[in-house]
């Protein structure tokens, strides 16, 4: 269980001839919260979120044959012990990214998979449902939010050995994600203070 599977499945439209472009804006940055955690706004997308360790800031470009070209907007970190910070935004696509949040964790408990920690409330005024996986070998907390133009998805995969760290972490992580801006790809160069709960 992957947590770029879980992204793939959803924001995946068909690629017929490109293959995609990165842009990597910042690596390895240090940009410091007051909290003492590290302030992960995107270059170019319009959300902000807390990560423990330095990140990189970047935006994957492909041209899809019936969306036209679509760029998607990421942050993200890993740490030495395996722990994967993420938060990636990406267009609203009729018919092929998810209608009803709330029922994404039905759908993987029908695949098999072990859901735990459902929440559907709303997320700064948004559609939003949060819930963990546990696999054989690794656990995820997840987060995605629905604004009119675009759905962010913010993960925490951690190797089983690091639950109880990730436990402590994905409160603060999940609970950092600032949107500034409705919609997508706007937030062009903004670093907004993240907002705290």
């Amino acid at each position: 269980m992957k947590f770029h599977l879980l992204i793939t499945a959803l924001f995946s439209v068909s690629l017929a001839w490109a293959e995609p472009q990165m842009e990597m804006h910042r690596v390895q940055a240090t940009t410091r919260d007051p909290s003492g955690w590290y302030l992960a706004a995107s270059t170019h997308g319009s959300f902000s979120v807390l990560i423990p360790i330095p990140f990189n800031d970047f935006t994957v470009t492909d041209d899809d044959p019936t969306a036209g070209r679509i760029k998607t907007h990421t942050v993200g970190a890993k740490s030495a012990e395996g722990i994967k910070f993420s938060a990636t935004e990406a267009p609203i696509f009729v018919g092929k990214s998810p209608g009803d949040l709330a029922a994404l964790p039905q759908q993987l408990k029908k695949s098999g998979q072990t859901v735990s920690e459902i929440d559907t409330s709303s997320f700064a005024g948004y559609p939003s449902v949060s819930f963990a996986q546990l696999g054989a070998t690794s656990g995820v907390y997840t987060r995605y939010v629905k604004t009119p133009k675009s759905l962010i998805v913010v993960i925490l995969e951690y190797p089983l050995d690091q639950a109880k760290v990730a436990d402590e972490l994905k409160s603060t992580f999940l609970t950092s994600l600032n949107i500034t801006n409705t919609e997508q790809g706007r937030g062009a160069n903004a670093l907004p203070r993240a907002a705290h709960d």
